[in-house]
């Protein structure tokens, strides 16, 4: 957790969680079949393949079986990774600013 952002309120993390999920559901499972968990798409292959379709259940359409195995984890990388860049451009300009404020001073001139 960044210290620097609110929380979410006690008790509500699985909700968020939930509804994240849910978002990411409904705007891509009509296109990729909702495969952003990795046991919803290898658990059903795996069963398939023992079942009598042997491997063509792993090679079939160029390997995107290997997407909801990968994805996740680069995703997860890069996320934190713009996170942090983002953060640290945000935490710099409010140093800036800060410094900026605090160094100047004020003059009146004695008549």
């Amino acid at each position: 957790m960044d210290p620097h952002n609110n929380p979410v309120p006690g008790g509500l993390e699985a909700f968020t969680v939930g509804l994240v999920v849910l978002a990411v559901g409904l705007s891509m499972g009509f296109n990729s079949g909702y495969a952003v968990n990795p046991a919803r798409d290898l658990g059903p292959r795996l069963f398939t393949a023992l079942a009598g379709w042997g491997s063509e259940v792993f090679t079939g359409n160029g390997y995107w079986f290997l997407v909801p195995l990968t994805a996740p984890f680069l995703g997860a990388v890069v996320g934190v990774a713009v996170y942090q860049f983002t953060e640290e451009e945000a935490r710099c300009k409010k140093r800036r600013g800060e410094d900026v404020t605090t160094t100047t001073t004020t003059t009146t001139e004695e008549a």
